[in-house]
């Protein structure tokens, strides 16, 4: 049987090889292919970063409390401070203005109808008392000349009628009785004649002239003034000019209601002014309002001032601080060791070294970065001051 010989013939070179023979596959293989890499593809998935915010391995929060460990890069972050008793301090300062020591000031009127015929000192004028500020003519003038004369003329009558009531008693031809009753008729019309006097004088009236002029009842500075020449004015018309002793001044400082319980009549406050720059000066409480104002929800606090140069002058703004001792707290602390859920305060409180535990306190109004506690810590603990914070953030991630 004669063997089978099998021959491979080589294709010539750059000849083509027939479809299908094996350099492509029919188009449902190559369809099928093409799916299981799509397919593959998508079953991959590429494992996920850890979140950014992921609780970090150097720090073990718990539901109250967290461990930091030691040598922790947290601890960059971390400022501690212990908790002591706070002594007196400073407010924020709060809007105030200059105005006149009422009880060193005089409005000044006059006493009877008139009209205004001179002005004699204008508004910022330093007068002295009895300087005449101001005159009017009135038909009064010649009433008050009047009464004057017929007050004296009604004394000189007394005096002669006692002059003949004690000739009459000592003839024994009147009683004793009589010559006091004349006695007391004289010591009448001295008043009279004194009160009429008074009336001319207080008005410097003289003699003579139809003008009554107004004088300063006290030495001082004209820090108001309404009158003007040939205003009808009378008794009861408003205060025409103001003269007020300016060495001494108050600065009335509107606070925020809640501001005011730990500020006290005799406590010490500082005024600055953009009318001073550079200058502190230093004043006392006088009085804290009891009407504030509705709609500011503020309360005036007057201060007092000593004010010999007359630097300060009413209606300039200034700013007031009041230096204040907490009624009920005795702690203060930095804003930032306390942090919010947006209704109740905590600070983190270190029990043992590294860890801290996460306390509810109650706390007051905030003033130059620092908080009063009034409840939930106790002198001499230490506290997170800066970086609690990040310490919330991590208790909150890990629930």
């Amino acid at each position: 049987m004669a063997d089978t010989v099998t021959t491979h013939v080589q294709e010539p070179s750059g000849v083509e090889p027939p479809p299908n023979a094996y350099g492509k596959a029919p188009w449902w293989v190559l369809a099928i292919a093409g799916g299981a890499v799509l397919v593959g593809l998508a079953l991959y998935v590429k494992p996920a970063s850890p979140p950014a915010d992921s609780k970090s391995p150097d720090m073990t929060p718990a539901k109250e409390s967290i461990a930091v460990k030691e040598g922790a890069p947290q601890w960059k972050f971390l400022k501690l401070g212990t908790v002591g008793q706070v002594g007196s301090h400073w407010t924020d300062s709060v809007p105030g203005r200059i105005s006149i020591d009422e009880s060193r000031s005089s409005r000044v009127g006059v006493p009877v109808e008139g009209r205004v015929t001179r002005v004699m000192a204008e508004l910022g004028d330093s007068v002295r008392e009895g300087q005449p500020l101001f005159a009017i003519v009135s038909p009064a003038i010649d009433e008050l000349r009047a009464a004057r004369q017929q007050a004296q003329v009604e004394l000189e009558a007394a005096r002669t009628a006692l002059t003949r009531v004690e000739a009459t008693v000592a003839s024994r031809a009147l009683p004793a009785k009589e010559l006091e009753a004349a006695r007391q008729r004289v010591r009448t019309a001295e008043v009279a004649v004194q009160v009429a006097e008074a009336k001319l004088t207080s008005v410097r009236a003289g003699t003579s002239g139809t003008d009554l002029v107004i004088p300063a009842p006290r030495g001082g500075v004209v820090v108001d003034k309404t009158v003007v020449v040939n205003q009808q004015v009378g008794p009861d018309s408003p205060s025409m000019m103001t003269v007020a002793d300016l060495s001494s001044v108050w600065v009335v400082a509107d606070v925020f209601e809640s501001q005011t319980l730990d500020i006290r009549p005799g406590g010490t406050a500082e005024v600055t002014s953009p009318s001073l720059p550079g200058m502190t000066l230093n004043g006392k409480v006088l009085m804290v309002s009891s009407v504030g104002d509705p709609e500011r929800h503020t309360l005036p606090v007057r201060v007092g001032l000593a004010n010999a140069d007359h630097r300060l002058r009413p209606n300039v703004y200034a700013r007031v601080r009041f230096n204040v001792q907490h009624a009920d707290a005795s702690i203060e602390i930095p804003a930032t060791a306390i942090v919010s859920d947006g209704e109740r305060q905590f600070v983190y409180v270190q029990d043992t070294p590294g860890h801290f535990v996460k306390r509810e306190v109650v706390a007051g109004s905030a003033h130059e970065g620092r908080m009063p506690v009034f409840k939930g810590l106790t002198p001499g603990e230490t506290i997170v001051e800066e970086g609690a914070i990040l310490l919330d953030n991590q208790i909150v991630i890990s629930q």
